[in-house]
């Protein structure tokens, strides 16, 4: 059994790619062994993944609390608590909190890869502000 309270959190630090959040890996290379990476992630207000992908692997998202927007594969969706989604290998994608004061928190898993290091990811460029309104017409406040 593992705590949350009781896992360092990764070294993340601001950057291009990502800002604004903190992770722990759960489950998988320095935690409990397991068939693939469990983490759990903050997203701060204003917190942002930059878009990216897994060569690697696929992963699986659960929205546990918070409000945002999520990219995936040239559409945005609005998260809210109970949202989950499956992105398979190789499919771009983002996250971004657009809440002013709410954190977004989520638990995701990578099977199949120990690490988020062995996830094959790469970084494709920043989030572009067209990005933030879907088909819908759904804009941020």
């Amino acid at each position: 059994m593992v705590r949350y309270e009781n896992i360092e959190p990764l070294p993340l630090e601001d950057r291009e790619d990502f800002g604004n959040n903190s992770a722990r890996i759960l489950m998988g290379r320095g935690a409990l062994p397991a068939p693939g990476c469990l983490f759990r992630a903050t997203f701060y207000p204003g917190g942002f993944h930059a878009e990216h992908l897994h060569t690697q692997c696929d992963e699986f998202v659960y929205i546990i609390s918070g409000h945002g927007l999520k990219g995936a594969g040239g559409k945005v969706y609005e998260l809210k608590p109970g949202c989950a989604y499956y992105l398979p290998k190789g499919v771009s994608h983002w996250m971004k909190n657009t809440h002013p004061t709410e954190n977004i928190e989520v638990v995701g898993f990578f099977p199949n890869t120990l690490h988020f290091d062995d996830t094959g990811y790469e970084f494709i460029g920043p989030i572009s502000e067209d990005a933030v309104v879907d088909a819908a017409g759904w804009k941020p406040e």
